[in-house]
């Protein structure tokens, strides 16, 4: 069995803005189901800007699945800024927590997603605890 591995990845949303609601619809829809295949949990946050996705699960699946992610063209300026392994799930249960637009969010996001910021597990684990929060788990 693959050993489990936590990660968090940011990017700019490259869905024109008159399509995002239908695309970012499809987009959760076609993840959850996919997610639940790769038996990946996680957590998704959507900004006017950016995608925040927290991915957990066996290592070749996050590995399959982050090559799909990278090539998706909704995502640019794609940044992986936590990448651990993990003994347990934060989001057991939950194929991807999402619960739409999180505007209000974006003061965490945004930092890690500037490239030329240093990352810091801090901010980074700020995100996750509340997406956790936010998934109720």
């Amino acid at each position: 069995m693959s050993q489990l591995r936590s990660l968090l990845y940011v990017s700019r949303i490259l869905i024109p803005i008159e399509d995002r609601t239908t695309e970012i619809d499809r987009f959760v829809a076609v993840s959850t189901a996919r997610n639940r295949t790769l038996n990946i949990t996680g957590a998704l946050i959507v900004t006017k800007s950016r995608f925040a996705q927290l991915l957990e699960g066996p290592d070749s699946a996050i590995e399959e699945l982050m090559t799909s992610i990278r090539r998706d063209p909704r995502h640019g300026e794609l940044a992986v800024v936590f990448d651990r392994a993990i003994a347990g799930r934060r989001f057991d249960g939950w194929s991807m927590a999402y619960s739409g637009n999180a505007e209000y969010v974006t003061r965490l996001i945004d930092p890690l997603g500037a490239v030329s910021a240093p990352l810091g597990d801090a901010d980074a684990l700020r995100l996750i605890g509340f997406m956790k929060g936010m998934a109720g788990s």
